[in-house]
């Protein structure tokens, strides 16, 4: 697993003029941060949303694993993380079978950037989708 995670691994900064978010406008800045350590992996994410306010979010878990259980969230209860390919590493959280998110963080084949496509199920409205450009910071 630590060789299929290493690609992913470090920071990632978020590529506006790339990018395409149907939920709200687009941030001003965006940043993303995925680490491993004994098997375990972290995603960090930080937006500077379009208001100026701050929203971060982590999620950890094993990639292929059981599923990491959920006490804070009200909505579901379970995450789930796991590679789809070499090149796509994807998390979803689920409230029993039901997937209410998904975000799959899919690289480019030179390694050099990432697009993270974040689906989101609206009960009676369908999913709504942002699509963000990720560049390696350097």
């Amino acid at each position: 697993m630590t060789d299929q995670i290493a690609p992913f691994l470090g920071t990632w900064i978020l590529d506006r003029d790339e990018s395409e978010f149907d939920q709200s406008d687009l941030p001003r800045s965006g940043r993303c941060t995925i680490e491993e350590e004994f098997g375990l992996v972290c995603i960090r994410m930080t937006l500077i949303t379009a208001d100026g306010e701050t929203l971060e979010g982590e999620i950890t878990g094993v990639p292929g694993g059981t599923g990491q259980r959920l006490s804070e969230s009200g909505l579901a209860d379970r995450l789930f993380l796991y590679f789809e390919d070499d090149h796509t590493l994807t998390s979803q959280a689920k409230r029993g079978d039901l997937v209410l998110m998904t975000a799959k963080r899919m690289l480019a084949e030179d390694g050099r950037s990432m697009e993270i496509e974040q689906t989101v199920e609206v009960p009676g409205e369908g999913p709504i989708v942002n699509t963000g450009l990720y560049r390696r910071a350097q």
